[in-house]
């Protein structure tokens, strides 16, 4: 009674991995039902009997060709590359496709704005006065400011 009581919390705290319907998926293997198929799936497995045969030793002048070529790569490597004079281009492009620039493009040389000065015009010419203020208004008659009396209304309830 216990466990059946307990059995509704099972899910709240527990890791998915450890759920009830998870577990029973796992178990039953409905899970791997659900999953779409590995590729290569549908072609045959493979034979030994269809693997190439080893590959043939070259002779030792094209073995030594290649390890001098391979040494002066290495020492080319050993130096420092060059700076660049301008930007490189990919000339590797399919036919008909523009050649994809290495470098982004210089910043453009826009034109310097005038300077703005710290201190505006006068408001006031030099030598002027300036005017009085007014006279100050009067305030509202009593009858605009409501009743003395009143007091406010309640607030809503909620």
């Amino acid at each position: 009674m216990a466990l059946l009581a307990a059995s509704p919390l099972l899910g709240c705290a527990v890791p998915p991995e450890l759920r009830p319907r998870t577990l029973f998926r796992e178990i039953s293997g409905a899970n791997f039902q659900s999953r779409i198929p590995p590729p290569g799936l549908d072609q045959p497995s493979g034979n030994l009997g269809q693997v190439p045969p080893r590959p043939s030793r070259p002779d030792p002048a094209t073995r030594m060709s290649l390890d001098n070529a391979l040494a002066q790569d290495r020492a080319l490597s050993r130096e420092p590359l060059a700076m660049r004079a301008g930007p490189a281009v990919f000339t590797a492009a399919a036919p008909g496709t523009p050649a994809i620039p290495a470098a982004p493009p210089a910043r453009p040389n826009l034109a310097a704005a005038s300077a703005i000065p710290w201190s505006g015009p006068a408001l006031i010419a030099p030598g002027a006065v300036a005017p009085e203020p007014g006279e100050v208004p009067a305030l509202p008659t009593p009858d605009l400011l409501g009743p003395a009396d009143s007091t406010p209304p309640p607030p809503p309830r909620l």
